[in-house]
């Protein structure tokens, strides 16, 4: 299935305080800061200094260049309860918004004469001794009274209460941790893990790992979280439309099947083997028969009723999609030709397997086993239900052989086709026997290419690690040989059926490992024109071209603007770095850029992992 990835661009934002005014130029300044939600951008963004007083929690890069900066707003040594600004820049250091809440003149009305540890009595006495128990020193800002935030977190529970730091009393107390139910997209029970927040429940995990946000129908991510007013998710609309639970429910609990399924075969930390939090959007879009990682989420469709159901309802596409970003933090498989076939072929395997995991632990009653891919969820006719068959890939017209492997444009290089070869190397080294094409596809294809190897059967439990070991180990531009020799090489004993596996497939030892893409683009600090980047541009390109023009007062004219709408990007700088103009998707013109005041101007390309477009050229420079 398509991957969409993440939008380098990030909205405009406008600062809000807590009477919901929108801030003006004249309203930049930190001290005139209202209390309460803050969200600047533009001059304001800019003008921006982090208030005293405000701790460094976290910083993390930001896709497309740039930084996300967490600060914690602190009163002496207690946490402003809701006080956290996030700081987002540019890749050139420049702020581009702020977000979160500020409290200024934030000053406590009672002492902290109550320790930790006798506020942890006091709530003991509440709930009992049992759990893991944590404080931590807050202070409300409505109120102004600092308190003491006491978690006793036990397997069935987790108790949350704010004990005042001067009295001793309990001014609030909420168990956290909620085991929710609900039924799903096919019409069976789940139970699963939700939180509750006074008397509102939400999707999202009470140990952090997973949460669940409905897109309303619309284009957005991630959405806005559900919620449930009694811990049972179970309405739903004819066609399961926002705001019906059944896609949420399946989203949420197989999120934590494939968690648990990683962790539990490959010790594997969440997504990115460092705990990620797994968050889903359901509800994407009208109409929208796919699902898709976009790099930092999972979405779904809903479908449409006839082709397609909601996506989530399917253990294997949920399986399928967090597996490429397992590939994403791993080998990272450019999401192109046969690495970009490998990236798609890794997810089926994956996905498949969990399908077997969750039988094998009950896991999933409603839906058997088996090497289909979204046969639950796929219900147009069919030969096989389901996009692809790993078992026969020619079914759905898929090669099942490397002499079929199908050369076009299309599909970044046909991903989601040619993955059908390694499918079936996988299917093979799992269940043993011949190339389905040479005992005869249920389409009625046939081949005699390489019908003399039988292979001998791995079994699962063995298969799904080598081939894990394999591709997680892959260079990014991998090709099917680099697959076969990578999982050969991690085989230890097994190397020999392994490497039956790909011989049936047509890949044979002594194949043409793949090699490194040119560069996408060569950047050039002394530009003449006509100038522009490669026609296609590559992945991942980073390039600026310098062009000198003597004097101030001129603009560039672009004969050629073409890149991937909302994830790759041309952009005018002047001399100082200014950025005049943004240009991303297919402009059908030629197009003349902002006046350039400064001597020089640049022109700048950049573009993420995956579809490529044409590209630009610079054909002319203009007075203005």
């Amino acid at each position: 299935m398509p991957r969409i990835r993440v939008l380098a661009a990030i909205a405009a934002l406008a600062l809000v305080t807590a009477g919901g005014s929108t801030a003006t130029a004249g309203q930049v300044a930190t001290t005139q800061l209202g209390g309460g939600s803050v969200a600047l951008s533009g001059a304001a963004a800019r003008a921006f200094a982090v208030p005293a007083g405000m701790v460094k929690v976290w910083s993390a890069k930001r896709a497309g260049g740039g930084t996300q900066t967490r600060y914690q707003q602190m009163v002496g040594a207690a946490s402003v309860l809701g006080g956290q600004l996030t700081v987002l820049t540019d890749r050139s250091g420049r702020t581009t918004a702020v977000v979160g809440a500020y409290f200024p003149g934030l000053r406590a009305k009672n002492s902290a004469s109550l320790s930790a540890a006798s506020a942890r009595g006091i709530a003991a006495k509440r709930v009992g001794t049992a759990g893991k128990w944590s404080s931590a020193l807050r202070i409300d800002p409505k109120d102004g009274r600092l308190f003491h935030q006491v978690v006793s977190q036990r397997p069935a529970q987790r108790w949350v209460q704010w004990v005042d730091a001067a009295t001793g009393a309990v001014k609030k107390q909420y168990d956290a941790l909620a085991s929710g139910d609900g039924t799903g997209v096919k019409g069976d029970h789940k139970t699963f893990s939700t939180i509750r927040i006074g008397s509102t429940y939400y999707l999202r995990s009470a140990d952090g790992r997973q949460e669940t946000y409905d897109a309303g129908n619309k284009a957005v991510q991630p959405g806005t979280i559900m919620t449930d007013s009694d811990d049972h998710w179970n309405f739903n609309l004819p066609k399961l439309l926002s705001p019906s639970q059944a896609p949420g429910v399946d989203a949420h609990y197989y999120a934590n099947v494939v968690d648990d399924f990683y962790g539990a075969t490959f010790g594997r930390n969440s997504i990115d083997g460092n705990g990620m939090r797994i968050i889903s959007t359901v509800h994407y879009a009208n109409r929208y028969c796919n699902a898709f990682w976009n790099g930092e989420q999972m979405t779904y469709g809903d479908g449409d009723g006839k082709v397609c159901l909601p996506l989530s309802g399917g253990l294997d596409v949920v399986g399928h999609e967090l597996t490429h970003g397992v590939t994403q933090f791993t080998s990272n498989l450019i999401y192109e030709n046969e690495s970009g076939a490998l990236n798609e072929s890794f997810s089926d395997m994956m996905g498949d397997t969990i399908e077997f995991y969750a039988a094998q632990h009950g896991l999933d009653p409603a839906a058997a086993p088996d090497w289909l891919i979204a046969e639950d969820v796929y219900v147009a006719p069919d030969l096989a239900p389901g996009f692809r068959n790993m078992g026969d890939p020619q079914e759905d017209a898929d090669p099942d052989h490397y002499s079929e492997l199908v050369v076009t444009s299309a599909d970044n290089g046909g991903v989601h086709t040619n993955s059908g070869i390694s499918n079936h190397a996988y299917y093979l080294a799992v269940n043993g026997g011949k190339n389905k094409g040479c005992t005869g596809s249920l389409s009625g294809h046939t081949h005699t290419a390489d019908c003399d190897v039988t292979v001998p059967a791995l079994g699962l439990a063995r298969a799904e690690h080598v081939f894990y070991d394999g591709f997680t180990s892959l260079p990014e531009f991998a090709n099917f040989c680099d697959a076969r020799n990578s999982t050969v090489a991690v085989a230890g004993t097994d190397a020999a059926a392994v490497s039956a596996a790909w011989a049936a497939v047509g890949v044979h030892d002594g194949c043409t490992p793949g090699t490194p893409p040119p560069p996408p683009c060569v950047s050039d600090p002394h530009a003449t024109i006509p100038f522009g980047s490669p026609h296609p541009y590559g992945n991942n390109a980073d390039c600026t071209w310098v062009y000198a023009n003597g004097t101030g007062g001129f603009a560039f004219h672009f004969s050629l603007l073409d890149t991937e709408k909302n994830f790759d990007y041309v952009t005018v700088s002047d001399a100082a770095g200014n950025v005049l103009a943004t240009y991303t998707g297919t402009y059908h013109h030629a197009v003349t850029s902002p006046c350039i005041s400064t001597p020089t101007g640049s022109v700048h390309l950049s573009s993420d992992s995956g579809v490529t477009a044409q590209g630009f050229t610079v054909d002319a420079v203009v007075a203005c």
